[in-house]
């Protein structure tokens, strides 16, 4: 092989080594828009939500994901009525919920489809008499796309919010804080409260997507509060 020959084949091999991770690009940030594309929509929403309580020695999270703080973990929920569906009329969002609990990084475990949203079992239930019921889900995917989940920044104070339960029975709740909050600052005893008041919070990704800092800066809060 003359040498001429083989720096064109060389130049044509770096070229498709540097060309190929180009097509791999972010969607995040594009709250309520659909994926352009199928294979090159990164998984979002990864840095998920905390459990209350990491183990101090953890070492650092990156800026996308919320430091925990460890904890014993309590019995689940057993036998008591099980939240089954959320219903959140003025952002259209009806989602199957279903029962999650630790992930491998310390956070809070978030069914991989957006289409649904998890509930905190290590928590209170929502038919507990105390404390905060926690819902969790990603706001896209990879591979499922936007899910509803994106519409939830259109909640306002006030607005109803219903919780369908595995007997039938529907809790109704009152919108009382929608907050964006930087996931570093974001108040674990809050969202986690096993003892106060008893609450509703529904967590996912929000704020600024910027792919170079771990992906959304914020999570959106929403907090609601038993009607009537």
């Amino acid at each position: 092989m003359t040498a001429r020959k083989t720096v064109v084949l060389l130049v044509a091999s770096l070229i498709t080594l540097v060309a190929v991770p180009i097509v791999w690009y972010g969607y995040e940030g594009r709250r309520g828009e659909a994926p352009t594309g199928g294979a090159g929509v990164v998984q979002t929403s990864q840095s998920g939500i905390p459990r209350p309580r990491a183990v101090p020695t953890t070492p650092p999270t990156p800026p996308a994901k919320i430091k925990t703080r460890a904890a014993e973990l309590p019995t689940p929920a057993g036998s008591q009525a099980q939240p089954v569906e959320l219903v959140v009329a003025s952002a259209k969002l009806r989602m199957p919920i279903v029962p999650t609990g630790v992930a491998s990084d310390g956070q809070m475990e978030l069914p991989p489809n957006p289409a649904r949203i998890g509930w905190y079992r290590f928590g209170p239930a929502p038919t507990a008499p105390t404390g905060s019921a926690v819902l969790g889900g990603h706001l896209d995917s990879r591979q499922y796309g936007v899910g509803p989940l994106a519409r939830l920044a259109r909640t306002k104070p006030g607005d109803p919010i219903e919780v369908r339960l595995s007997d039938g029975s529907t809790l109704r709740y009152r919108t009382e804080a929608v907050r964006d909050v930087d996931k570093q600052a974001l108040a674990l005893d809050s969202v986690f409260d096993r003892s106060g008041p008893r609450r509703l919070q529904i967590v996912t990704c929000g704020g600024e997507y910027l792919p170079d800092r771990g992906g959304y800066q914020d999570n959106l809060v929403v907090t609601a509060i038993p009607a009537g």
